[in-house]
């Protein structure tokens, strides 16, 4: 059963999609917010495995991914891996809080688009999300 931070969007004319994956449930509504005030529509949800579903069963209505690189049960890079295998090519972001060289390069070759440091504001990840839905 979902819990309370997760929120199943459905697609709206002219939005683009965005599905957020994080275990911090002040960052994963922050964020939600924000992303929703540049006019984006964002499902999110706190656990990788029921993001997992979601994505599965809506990848084609989903423009872009931001998921969180530590969380329990599934971790960031399992998540992309998993993603990718369903949908090639949708943009993911991965956030984490540090990235050594060597986390970058595995998260790159397991299909992630872009690797950003926290803490980020919301303006920062729409810039982020705009260059790579190239709005």
């Amino acid at each position: 059963m979902s819990d309370a931070l997760n929120s199943k969007a459905l697609p709206v004319e002219g939005k683009k999609n965005i599905l957020i994956v994080d275990d911090e449930a002040v960052t994963l509504k922050m964020t939600k917010q924000g992303l929703e005030r540049f006019g984006y529509n964002v499902a999110i949800f706190s656990k990788p495995l029921e993001a997992l579903d979601y994505f599965n069963d809506n990848f084609k209505n989903i423009d872009l991914v931001i998921s969180d690189k530590s969380m329990p049960k599934m971790n960031g890079e399992e998540l992309v891996k998993r993603m990718r295998s369903l949908h090639p090519t949708v943009p993911i972001i991965v956030l984490s809080g540090f990235v050594s060289n060597d986390d970058d390069n595995v998260l790159i070759q397991n299909g992630a688009s872009k690797i950003l440091l926290k803490p980020l504001s919301i303006r920062d990840i729409a810039n982020e999300v705009n260059e790579l839905l190239g709005l």
